[in-house]
């Protein structure tokens, strides 16, 4: 049961009966209802139960009736009941003045009903109220089921689940800013024990009771809803609404994360590209990528260049497809929680994707990390061609640097003839950084290297070039490079022995080896009019 004592005093037939002492405490909450035939009874007294007599017990001694308030005071007891007529002709006045000091109600119950009458009645209406309540929840439900379906984003969700809850809300996003409050609070009040921590509580602001819940979507906090409540009990009563209420919040919060985030990255895009064609200052370039967010530049990221089959797209197909890769990010377990960012830049889609501080100190988490990435975008857009990924960068001024490594990457595997999907810069720096040595230089390095081997006939050179050639593409690995080139491993390690005898290298000395590296670099990036 949780009527109060001025509720109690609603129900008929104790509405016949009236308040004789105690008017402080009619707030008090009655949970169940107690019967007193004995002196004793008030060692089985539990908290919140009201107690009826018919003073029996006490009737020869007004002061057993005034010990009897006090420890029913104590036991937290929310009244007394008394039928007068048998007994008592009235309340002794010693009694009613202490029922006033200690606030508890003392009620005259109506002699010509029943006890069990009214226990009845006021079950009865316990039983209605609970019935009502419990269909006002399920109408506040289905509204809030409603309003999911049917908002879009044109619709003010903030006072719209205000309207549907009837109750005064804040919203506060996850850094500490008051997007909206109709609570009785100041935003200083709000915030006064700022920053929380992600738990559903009540809680006291500037003696007004709110209770708090974080809210969440994929592990992702997107702050809280904060609700203003009068009443405890009803708010207990209601916490799944607002959870569901909370549920809708984080979407729509989400939503308007992803549009922010969109609308910042279309204009570094634009900033990107005037920057790139020189109409632009890199210090332009960086106040729009300071817009992104500094969470995302203080952690280690990488940066992908797709390049599509479509040569141009319209502004509504890049917004749509861009939306789709976010989406589709934030729809996958293992993208989830990360932040990303994707815009457009000379049509091509430029990505910025988060790195975990371990994968960033660790190259082979770290391209396990980056070709999950690029997978994603190949197996949701068929017309993704290469997806070109720079090297770990760290910090907003360096974002300018992984663009450059992307496009790097894609001139050297155009001019390379690769036709991986995933091409990654790392992969290809030692040929990045030898594109500046001239080419009568390298001409003269090959010549020199690979000279004893190029005496011999055209054939055979090719068949041993071509050996070297996937041994080192193959990292060394030999069975690898016989699957590559269809032929028995012990035919790999003659060959290579023979190339060793013929260029006078040990294959297993690292110097050797990055000579020959060199020399293979240096034949790729010769002009075809100087063929070595």
């Amino acid at each position: 049961m949780h009527l109060t004592i001025e509720d109690a005093l609603a129900v008929y037939p104790l509405s016949e009966g009236k308040l004789a002492a105690g008017k402080k405490g009619i707030s008090r909450t009655i949970s169940s209802i107690n019967l007193m035939d004995a002196p004793d009874v008030i060692n089985w007294m539990k908290e919140g139960e009201l107690l009826l007599t018919t003073a029996y017990a006490i009737r020869d001694s007004p002061e057993e009736f005034v010990n009897l308030l006090q420890k029913l005071n104590e036991r937290g007891a929310s009244g007394l009941g008394i039928k007068l007529g048998r007994y008592w002709a009235e309340i002794p006045e010693i009694a009613l003045l202490e029922a006033d000091r200690l606030g508890l109600p003392l009620i005259e119950l109506p002699f010509q009903f029943t006890f069990s009458e009214q226990i009845t009645a006021l079950y009865q209406s316990e039983f209605q109220r609970d019935t009502r309540r419990l269909n006002e929840l399920l109408e506040t439900q289905k509204k809030l089921v409603d309003f999911a379906m049917q908002a879009d984003e044109y619709t003010n969700y903030f006072q719209c689940i205000t309207s549907i809850l009837g109750i005064p809300l804040a919203i506060v996003t996850s850094d500490g800013q008051t997007l909206y409050n109709m609570t009785r609070c100041s935003e200083m009040e709000l915030l006064s024990d700022w920053p929380w921590n992600q738990d559903n509580r009540f809680y006291k602001s500037a003696n007004n009771l709110l209770y708090r819940v974080p809210l969440l979507k994929n592990g992702k906090s997107y702050g809280y809803l904060l609700i203003q409540t009068e009443n405890l009990m009803e708010a207990h009563e209601m916490e799944g609404i607002f959870h569901q209420a909370a549920v809708i919040l984080s979407y729509h919060l989400e939503v308007i994360q992803n549009q922010e985030a969109a609308a910042a990255g279309s204009r570094l895009g634009t900033a990107m590209e005037r920057y790139l064609k020189g109409n632009a200052s890199l210090k332009t370039v960086l106040e729009f990528a300071e817009a992104l967010g500094s969470t995302f530049w203080s952690t280690p990221y990488v940066c992908m260049v797709s390049s599509t089959r479509a040569d141009a797209w319209d502004h509504e197909s890049q917004r749509r497809k861009l939306r789709e890769i976010q989406n589709k990010l934030q729809d996958h377990p293992k993208t989830s929680s990360l932040e990303s960012h994707h815009f457009y830049v000379m049509n091509r889609i430029y990505s910025l994707f988060p790195l975990l501080d371990e994968e960033a100190k660790d190259r082979r988490k770290y391209e396990n990390s980056v070709r999950l990435y690029a997978d994603l975008m190949h197996s949701w857009d068929h017309g993704t061609r290469t997806c070109f990924i720079s090297k770990v960068r760290t910090g907003m001024e360096e974002f300018i640097d992984g663009f450059r490594e992307c496009g790097e990457a894609e001139r050297i595997s155009t001019e390379l003839g690769l036709s991986e999907p995933i091409v990654m810069f790392a992969d290809l720096e030692f040929i990045y950084l030898f594109k500046h040595i001239p080419q009568e230089v390298m001409f003269r390095y090959c010549s020199y290297l690979f000279r004893p081997l190029l005496d011999k006939e055209e054939e055979y050179t090719s068949e041993m070039m071509h050996t070297l050639e996937a041994y080192f593409a193959n990292n060394g690995q030999v069975n690898e490079t016989a699957r590559e080139l269809f032929i028995h491993r012990n035919t790999v390690l003659y060959r290579l022995e023979k190339i060793s005898g013929l260029l006078n290298l040990d294959l297993k000395n690292t110097d050797h080896l990055l000579l020959l590296k060199m020399g293979l670099m240096f034949r790729h990036l010769m002009s075809p009019e100087r063929p070595i």
